[in-house]
């Protein structure tokens, strides 16, 4: 364990938890998954410290709730949903509010996972449901021949969840309708969801579906990262507003998040991050088994990470498909006019920090998004940068 692990170790066995409340603190708002680590870590483990600034974290019930606060104010910024940094500038859902998306927490974390009770059904059916596409060829057999409707849990409309939940289903030519009901839950609630019979599928992040499999309420069938491998899971999202009266604050927070997201990658602070995140305050008692799994908290299957691979940068091919697929998905009548992507996702910004911090970055905000079944090259700024591949599953294409 480095320096700053065994520091925070003796820290945290001293003083399990202070929380700065400072008059002129950051506010920013967290929902109680794995991939809110950047921001609790980031707090925990010093970074923001050591750039000077005093953050509060402030955990929210749900998506909506995480949204509001941002809108009226009560938040300057939060852990967002790739697609939610579009639909709240857009004011889809509730009254606009300009946000800005200067870089990407996280990448993969999401899952669909089957009741047991469903699983049993679609494993009866003899496809393989090792298979993305083939589980959902699975799940039309079983709709087509239930009585009753299948219910499909969702965290919230605009998000990376639904937009691959919708993909999995359309390569088994499904669609959500009277026999595929959608079903919107809270992520910390998805799992009582499945538990209880509310929802039959679970589409959700970690660590809702490593917990599901553990206690034997439900199978993984496919992950988000078999969808659309490496999207853009959770941004940064900050008020316009706070980032042009604070520009330093701003520039100081994102060396802080980029220094911890390298941090969390290291397999090395594994332990760490688990007895941080059981706390209370974070993500709670309910995820200590997580930490016997041999994994760390990560599901393998799901490949959540935070660092490699240029997994910070906000590209903007990225920022457009997202836009793509909620016009596909239907989320698009609302859409007049295209918004002006890049005052949303700033990769212009991102580079300016990253250089502060002596790394790389692309040198184009576009690359050909589905394209890369392995991990690529790109130009940097000092010279080759490795990008993750971005591959679809097989029968989604670019509509």
């Amino acid at each position: 364990m480095g320096a700053r692990g065994k520091a925070l170790r003796r820290r945290w066995m001293t003083d399990w938890m202070k929380v700065t409340e400072a008059d002129d603190s950051i506010r920013l708002g967290f929902i109680p998954l794995l991939d809110a680590a950047p921001l609790i870590l980031a707090q925990e483990a010093g970074f923001f410290a050591e750039e000077g600034l005093e953050v509060s974290l402030h955990r929210q019930p749900s998506w909506s709730s995480l949204r509001d606060r941002v809108g009226v104010g009560m938040l300057d910024g939060a852990q967002m949903l790739g697609p939610m940094a579009l639909a709240i500038n857009m004011g889809l859902g509730a009254p606009p509010c300009p946000v800005i998306s200067p870089m990407v927490l996280s990448r993969n974390g999401n899952a669909i996972t089957a009741r047991r009770a469903l699983y049993e059904q679609l494993a009866a059916t003899g496809f393989d449901l090792s298979d993305p596409s083939e589980a959902a060829h699975a799940l039309a057999r079983v709709a087509a021949a239930s009585h009753e409707p299948i219910r499909l849990g969702i965290v919230y409309a605009w998000s990376t969840h639904y937009l691959q939940l919708l993909d999995w289903l359309a390569s088994a030519g499904l669609s959500p309708g009277p026999g595929l009901e959608l079903v919107t839950v809270p992520p910390p609630e998805m799992m009582t969801a499945l538990a209880y019979g509310s929802v039959d599928l679970a589409c959700v992040g970690e660590p809702w579906n490593s917990l599901m499999e553990y206690h034997g309420l439900g199978q993984i069938l496919a992950t988000g990262c078999q969808v659309w491998q490496n999207a853009p899971e959770k941004v940064l999202g900050i008020r316009r507003d706070w980032g042009q009266a604070n520009p330093e604050k701003l520039r100081a927070l994102m060396r802080a998040l980029i220094r911890c997201c390298r941090w969390l990658d290291d397999p090395v602070n594994c332990d760490l991050v688990h007895r941080i995140l059981v706390h209370p305050h974070y993500l709670g008692s309910s995820i200590e088994p997580l930490g016997d799994q041999g994994e760390c908290l990560f599901h393998p299957r799901v490949q959540q990470h935070f660092f490699r691979q240029s997994a910070n940068f906000p590209w903007l091919s990225q920022a457009e498909w997202l836009l793509s697929r909620m016009r596909l998905r239907n989320q698009g009548d609302q859409l007049l006019e295209t918004p002006d992507l890049d005052s949303i996702f700033r990769p212009d910004l991102y580079r300016e920090v990253a250089e502060s911090l002596g790394l790389d970055a692309p040198v184009m905000d576009y690359k050909d998004e589905g394209e890369h079944r392995q991990p690529f090259v790109v130009e940097g700024v000092r010279g080759e940068v490795e990008v993750a591949s971005d591959a679809l599953i097989a029968s989604v294409g670019r509509d």
